[in-house]
Order: C-alpha cells, then structure tokens, then sequence
C-alpha cells in the first residue's frame, strides 16, 4: 500500500494499442495508483511523463521498437532512473535492466510488479 501522505504513485504507460493502454489506466486507476496513457513518447519535452514513478510499456509487434523506447527512456535526464516494466506476450531469456511481466497478466500481480518497481522509501511498503 502507498503512504497517503505522498499520495498515489503516477504510473507512466506508454505503447501503441489506446485499448490496452487505457484499460489499464483505468483498471490502476481503481487501485492505489494514479496512471495516465501515453501513446507515444516525447523526448524532447522536460518532463516526458509527467512526474511518473514507473513507465509501463505495452507488447509491441516490434521488439525493436520497445527497444528504442527503453533506449530513449534510459537517455533522457528526467527519466533515466525511472523503473521500468515491460509487458511481453512471450518469455524469452537474456539479461534486462528493467521487470519483464509476461501479458495478460492478473491486476494483483501487475500492482505486486509496480511496487517492486519503486525504490525502497519511496511511498511503497513490500
């Protein structure tokens, strides 16, 4: 559970599919997250996401482009440390620096998946 003194934990989900990615912001929105759908990524701006403590990224028929959005994620001075969850619809191996949760997924386990994502202090007790 979050500490409602910090209030919800804005959850970033980023693809290309406004079905999924709505669903899911407003299926976070009835639980102890606030979220917000973006459907492409901003790089130019100062705050791509808006004050967002987690970026969740949906399947993509490209693995590259998930890719390239992690990339672009990872080299933007705002959003650099931001936790990452990356949604697959096929487990595959090799080493991440970000969650890899295999979609479709329940909600409790995505929740679980966000709250690991934070860092230790940061409005999550796990």
């Amino acid at each position: 559970m979050l500490n409602p003194a910090e209030g919800p934990t804005t959850v970033a989900i980023l693809g290309e599919n406004p079905v999924v990615g709505n669903a899911l912001e407003s299926l976070l929105r009835s639980t102890d997250f606030a979220a917000r759908f973006f459907p492409e990524y901003l790089p130019n701006s100062a705050e791509p996401f808006e004050g967002a403590r987690v970026a969740l990224i949906l399947p993509a028929l490209s693995s590259k482009r998930n890719e390239a959005l992690i990339a672009g994620i990872r080299s933007h001075p705002a959003t650099v440390d931001l936790p990452v969850i990356e949604l697959i619809t096929a487990p595959n191996g090799g080493l991440h620096e970000h969650i890899r949760l295999l979609w479709p997924c329940g909600l409790e386990e995505l929740k679980r998946s966000i709250e690991a994502a934070l860092p230790h202090g940061s409005g999550s007790q796990l």
